[in-house]
């Protein structure tokens, strides 16, 4: 006999992925069919057989009759189960059951409804009424596709050709078939490679499933996807936003590592941490980020001690000359709401003392000079405000020394301080006019200095010394901050650095950033542990970290060479990325959604609040995790993306932890997934990619 439906056949590829024996078991047959939609009639007894079918299961429908041959229009339709469908008969069905229920009632001498409603229905009836239909959305097809000579699995977002509906057969994917189905990610070029993020999970009861052992079939997702890419996390407090991006990291980790391996350039991450839940162990992970290693994991934090193996003090060190750029920075951002003449003459300041192109030795020294004459002045600024001056501080070979104030300074002006106030307030250095100020006489001699200033007691040598010493506009600028007078008249002064206090960590040798940078590009994961600090400092500091870091991946990408890959992870989005900030283009945030891509940043965003951030951000995520949101309002926003629509009850009444609708760049379809708990398995996987030991069953 005649094939009535020519060219359909067994393609092997799509029989061996998809609709292989113990892949795949048959649950019905098409009962009306669309371009968009489907209705499958099912039964109860085929149901109970494959564990049941709940809402936004998978089903697939072929015409292919499956072992047969083979054919060149050979496909699968997916379809995603999203409600139940009357049948044609049904109501007649209904019919029935009401007719012997009324029976009943009339010859039953016990009304009780136990007596009524539990009449069997003859078997035949009830084989009938046992039917039903399921409405479905087709999600698209599966086809047999050739790339380069070789056959592969390719997805297409429609439907482009149906048969009559007697012709399909409907199955519902296990096992292995359905891991292929929802772990499937388009043909491509670009790199893939694909790591388990946790398990299908359809629905939030979870007992047939467990009975029929599917509760475990795993997800596998390209985290290529997540690298350089934009990451939407979106769900309430505790429902497992922080545990992927703790999975995410120890992924991109590995492939980071591997790319070493290979004499690649390795990935750094960067995770802002308000919480302290990355930096630090927690029960519900039971361990942390930081275990996958001192070498390969960093913590920044307030108040750190020097000497830890992965942790270093957050902050800046105001008393070291390399560290003045930033310094400057935040002390002009306190004085910003002054309009005093002293605070623009401060903000123009140099107090660095760089070099210029083309300027001659001798211009290039008196800079340097009145530079360092100005920083004496600051310091003392500094020191009135109560902040800790260090103990020690690195020479130009790295060598440790007792801290001192350098300066220029003639020899005449520096004998007459030694003559006036005594031994042991500052140190000469042979061999030139370098001066070092102790630590604890800081003011004393710029005491001194100012005193003599005014009151031009001072002759010959020391006098020009003196002149000389106070007519840079750096210490002029410094001045009214020292004294806290400005033009005859009082003005807060150095009053107003006091609140910077939180900014200023004595022990660091360098600018945080500096260090932060080098870390990223030596593939570490970086942890900004802000939980401790203030809130107008973990502000700052995080926007001048965010601000340092694009203003270097952007001097890469300028001058012709590929900026590094960097991933940064940041909490409560909705505050850095709402409609009104993503108007204001010299906003760091803003700055660095709408650059990031391009500068090879991969952002992984976390928020409670879809509505609160910019449409644009949005519009341009490419990685989708979204848990339980509570109200209406945020799943309606979410609805506008893809096809998150469909699933606006469920993300509102479910509230497993670590349940979520997944979307990502190279998966079709969104899939729901219970993500695997960040654990010492993974961590072991991460220690092992970077040729260590795994954790003992002892250790945190």
């Amino acid at each position: 006999m005649a094939d009535l439906i020519p060219n359909v056949g067994s393609g092997t590829l799509l029989e061996r992925v998809l609709l292989a024996d113990d892949r795949a078991i048959r649950i019905g047959a098409i009962h009306q069919l669309d371009y968009d939609r489907a209705v499958v009639i099912t039964h109860d007894r085929w149901k109970s057989e494959v564990g049941g079918i709940p809402q936004y299961a998978f089903l697939l429908a072929t015409a292919r009759e499956v072992g047969n041959g083979g054919g060149d229009d050979d496909e699968v339709l997916l379809l995603r189960v999203e409600g139940t469908a009357p049948l044609a008969l049904e109501r007649d069905q209904l019919a029935v059951r009401e007719e012997a229920l009324r029976e009943a009632l009339s010859k039953k001498h016990d009304p009780s409804p136990s007596a009524i409603l539990d009449v069997d229905l003859d078997p035949f009836t009830k084989n009938r009424v046992s039917f039903t239909g399921l409405d479905c959305r087709i999600i698209g097809t599966f086809y047999e596709d050739v790339r380069d000579g070789r056959q592969v699995l390719d997805f297409g977002h429609d439907v482009d050709n149906f048969y009559a509906t007697a012709t399909y057969r409907v199955f519902k994917p296990v096992g292995d078939g359905l891991s292929a189905l929802v772990s499937f990610i388009k043909p491509t070029e670009d790199p893939v490679q694909m790591v388990r993020i946790g398990a299908v999970r359809f629905s939030s009861t979870r007992r047939r499933t467990i009975l029929a052992r599917q509760a475990d079939v795993p997800v596998r997702v390209n985290i290529q996807d997540f690298i350089g890419t934009k990451t939407g996390m979106f769900g309430m407090t505790r429902m497992g936003k922080s545990n992927t991006m703790k999975t995410i990291a120890a992924r991109v980790f590995a492939v980071s590592e591997q790319r070493r391996s290979e004499g690649s350039s390795p990935i750094g991450q960067l995770i802002f941490d308000p919480q302290g839940e990355y930096a630090n162990p927690n029960t519900q992970d039971g361990t942390e980020l930081a275990a996958i290693g001192v070498g390969h994991v960093v913590i920044y934090k307030f108040g750190a001690a020097a000497g830890q193996d992965n942790v270093r003090p957050l902050g800046f060190n105001f008393f070291d000359p390399e560290q003045i750029e930033p310094t400057k920075s935040l002390i002009s951002s306190v004085l910003a709401d002054a309009t005093a003449d002293y605070v623009k003459g401060f903000v123009q300041a140099d107090f660095a003392g760089a070099p210029m192109t083309g300027e001659s030795d001798g211009d290039a020294a008196q800079r340097r000079a009145r530079a360092e004459r100005g920083r004496l002045l600051l310091y003392g600024a500094l020191a009135k405000a109560d902040f800790a001056l260090p103990t020690q501080q690195a020479d130009a070979s790295g060598r440790q020394r007792a801290w001192r104030a350098m300066v220029t300074m003639r020899g005449a002006l520096a004998s007459e301080i030694e003559r006036a106030l005594g031994p042991g307030h500052i140190r000469q250095f042979p061999g030139g006019r370098a001066v070092g100020v102790e630590r604890n006489s800081l003011t004393t001699v710029i005491d001194w200095i100012i005193a003599r200033d005014e009151a031009k007691d001072l002759t010959g040598e020391a006098l020009r010394g003196l002149q000389s010493f106070v007519s840079g506009d750096a210490w002029r600028s410094a001045l009214p901050i020292y004294t806290q007078v400005s033009q005859n008249r009082q003005v807060s002064g150095y009053a107003k650095l006091k609140p910077l206090k939180h900014y200023h960590s004595p022990s660091v040798q360098a600018d945080y950033r500096r260090d932060v940078y080098g870390e990223l590009l030596n593939g570490r994961i970086v942890i900004v542990d802000l939980h401790l600090g203030p809130d107008d400092a973990i502000k700052r500091l995080s926007e001048r970290l965010a601000e340092y870091l694009m203003d270097r991946q952007t001097k890469a990408f300028t001058s012709g060479s590929e900026p590094p890959d960097i991933q940064i992870a940041i909490e409560e989005a909705h505050n850095l990325f709402s409609t009104d900030k993503y108007r204001d283009d010299l906003d760091v945030w803003v700055r660095l959604a709408k650059q990031a891509s391009k500068l090879n940043i991969g952002m992984l965003y976390a928020t409670q609040e879809v509505t609160g951030v910019d449409h644009q951000v949005l519009a341009n995520t490419k990685n989708w995790v979204v848990a339980h949101l509570n109200n209406a309002k945020e799943v309606g926003e979410l609805g506008r993306y893809y096809d998150f629509r469909a699933f606006g009850d469920a993300i509102i009444s479910h509230e497993d932890r670590g349940y979520v609708r997944l979307k990502t760049m190279s998966s079709p379809f969104i899939v729901p997934v219970q993500i695997d708990r960040y654990g010492r398995d993974l961590v072991n996987e991460a220690r092992l990619a970077a040729g260590l030991l795994a954790l003992s069953p002892v250790q945190g």
